[in-house]
């Protein structure tokens, strides 16, 4: 319990003024500071008969019957509110000069990362640097605004959008919230892919883009690959297309059918999730140029699309078929297949190339 030495008759002479009165503690005898005043469990404290301190205590303090005195609960709150904001205030006192030391700190830092590249600047530097002083440049320029304002260079929203694509949802957020200012948010992110054409619907053979491809790379033939890897069964919904993906498309003569999941009747979406069993294969198709000046070039996404590995080897083979005259009309010819080592898709080759195997009905190397 805190307490006050009381006034021996030997003090009367002493002056007895409030600025006189030490608050202490009874094990130590040392001074008490505002935080251990305001840490301590009890009010009660044991003070001096002097006039002044008498017209107070009687006013704001309870009499015990053992000589102490115990402060008011009303008064009691009002102080704990009052210093509560006390520290709260020094608190944000102390985060703000924390804030500066850090600001003053990143200056410093961004200032000797200018003065070392001044110091190695040459066309190796500016083109292994390009990237990072862009990438810098953006975080600086959005930092002095609010984040309502934030604006990205075109590198970095290729940057970002990149980043979603290998990384995931998941592993973006985790970057943008660390990074504040570097890379927008994912409504910006998902505005941005869905003006590039980037934003892929299930199904839907992006012939488009290929011409487009085609003419900014500068090829005429590629290879076109096929595999189906095994995905998490999940049922997502597209806001922008109406549709649901996460059932298997079915197959019409090897093509599939697009938008087959599209509905705005809660009985027949019911029905669906009931009978329909949910994708576990997602059938993917890429385009890789064969250039000969660059034997490295970025294949292309042609198109995606759930299945449940209920196909036949001839559905591949019109699938082939029309997927190389539709190529055609792009301004590429597709010289060659790539799959891996499923019979269905050997056998499809067979008949294609008449390798132990051909089709009556149908003319192959005429194309």
């Amino acid at each position: 319990m805190m307490k006050k030495k009381k006034i021996t008759p030997n003090d009367a002479d002493e002056p007895n003024s409030l600025d006189e009165y030490e608050l202490t503690d009874d094990t130590t005898s040392q001074a008490v500071s505002i935080n251990e005043l305001t840490q301590c469990s009890t009010s009660s404290i044991t003070i001096g008969h002097s006039v002044e301190l008498e017209e107070i205590t009687q006013r704001a303090c309870l009499h015990l019957g053992d000589g102490t005195i115990m402060l008011k609960p009303g008064l009691r709150l009002d102080f704990d509110r009052f210093m509560r904001a006390l520290h709260a205030t020094n608190n944000q006192n102390c985060n703000q000069e924390n804030t500066a030391n850090l600001n003053d700190a990143f200056f410093s830092f961004f200032k000797k990362l200018i003065k070392s590249f001044h110091f190695n600047e040459n066309d190796d530097t500016k083109n292994s640097h390009s990237f990072l002083l862009v990438f810098i440049e953006n975080i600086f320029s959005n930092l002095s605004k609010n984040n309502n304002n934030y604006r990205y260079s075109e590198h970095v929203q290729l940057f970002a959008q990149s980043l979603h694509i290998f990384d995931g949802r998941n592993a973006y957020e985790f970057v943008r919230l660390n990074l504040l200012g570097a890379i927008p948010d994912l409504s910006t992110l998902d505005d941005s892919l869905g003006k590039t054409g980037t934003c892929i619907e299930e199904g839907i053979f992006r012939y488009n883009i290929l011409q487009n491809h085609q003419k900014s790379v500068g090829y005429d033939i590629a290879v076109c690959s096929e595999d189906a890897n095994a995905v998490i069964k999940k049922v997502s919904y597209n806001s922008t297309t109406n549709k649901f993906s996460g059932f298997p498309i079915s197959l019409k003569h090897g093509i599939p059918c697009s938008r087959q999941f599209e509905t705005d009747s809660f009985d027949e979406l019911k029905s669906c999730f009931e009978n329909k069993d949910k994708t576990y294969y997602l059938n993917v198709h890429m385009v890789k140029p064969l250039i000969a000046s660059n034997p490295y070039s970025s294949p292309l996404l042609l198109v995606a699309y759930g299945i449940n590995n209920n196909f036949k080897a001839i559905d591949v083979l019109n699938r082939w078929i029309w997927m190389f005259e539709n190529a055609r009309q792009s301004n590429v010819r597709i010289v060659a297949f790539a799959t891996d080592c499923d019979p269905r898709y050997l056998l499809a080759m067979r008949l294609a190339t008449g390798f132990f195997g051909r089709i009556n009905n149908m003319s192959i190397c005429d194309r």
